[in-house]
């Protein structure tokens, strides 16, 4: 299960607002938490990169649990998110295409600009990518049981560790999954396999949350109207710009600092 969050850009995005007007505090903190762990991730690449911090830090497994983690809670997020947008009502298809625009120009700007800076490490199919296909992918388990979606998430994330794998033989399946040909170096890599299974799991929990008439507790377990609530949620609500330009600013700042410092 490879993942590495990009270096010039974050492996994660906004999750796709397609929501009634009455947003879930609980889940835009949520994402607040994964943005905060996701700049924590991007400043210390940063610094090992600019030499303040031991070299081969972010190869350790503890960090690419780290990386992989974030990139897994905010999967399983936009499977939340996708299903409440259907809750009472269907898609509504005009705020749908629009953000599916957005997802998809943010996906095209992640590749050309790690092309640039990063060379053939570039993003071929990273986090935005992936969000961009599950999103649409996602519509077509919107109508199974919980119970179902929570069993093919949950099959899906444990493949690469029960059968054959990889399966496929050409780098033309990368955004697939893996492949038995060596994979080029990426600096982002969050391919439909397995990682698609944490999409299917918030899918999950949300089907069941409304199968058991939950979503009253979610909506009243945090008050939206405090001043609190209203920080803590505030990031979670415009991931996607911070997205993508939190770490062009952390690595700016970072190379100042080395070159003050000499």
């Amino acid at each position: 299960m490879q993942i590495v969050i990009a270096a010039t850009y974050p492996a994660t995005t906004e999750i796709p607002d397609m929501t009634s007007p009455a947003r879930l505090a609980l889940i835009d903190s949520a994402r607040t938490g994964a943005i905060l762990a996701m700049v924590i991730f991007h400043l210390t690449y940063d610094l090992e990169l600019f030499g303040f911090a031991p070299r081969g830090t972010m190869a350790s497994r503890e960090w690419i649990l780290f990386a992989q983690g974030i990139a897994g809670s905010f999967l399983f997020l936009s499977g939340i998110s996708l299903v409440l947008a259907t809750k009472n009502h269907p898609i509504v298809l005009r705020k749908y295409l629009i953000r599916m625009v957005q997802i998809g120009a943010g996906a095209i700007a992640v590749t050309l600009g790690t092309y640039i800076a990063m060379g053939s490490s570039f993003v071929r199919f990273g986090i935005l990518h992936h969000m961009f296909a599950a999103s649409i992918l996602g519509l077509l388990f919107l109508r199974l049981p919980y119970w179902a979606n929570a069993t093919l998430g949950a099959a899906i994330l444990a493949w690469p560790h029960l059968g054959p794998w990889p399966v496929l033989t050409d780098t033309f399946w990368l955004w697939l999954g893996k492949t038995s040909t060596p994979l080029p170096p990426m600096v982002d890599y969050v391919p439909i396999l397995p990682w698609f299974g944490a999409f299917l799991l918030g899918m999950a929990l949300a089907g069941w949350l409304t199968h058991a008439d939950k979503w009253a507790v979610l909506a009243t377990s945090i008050n939206p109207n405090t001043r609190l609530s209203r920080i803590l949620s505030w990031p979670g609500q415009h991931t996607l710009a911070i997205y993508l330009i939190h770490q062009p600013v952390l690595f700016g700042g970072v190379y100042l600092g080395r070159m003050i410092v000499g």
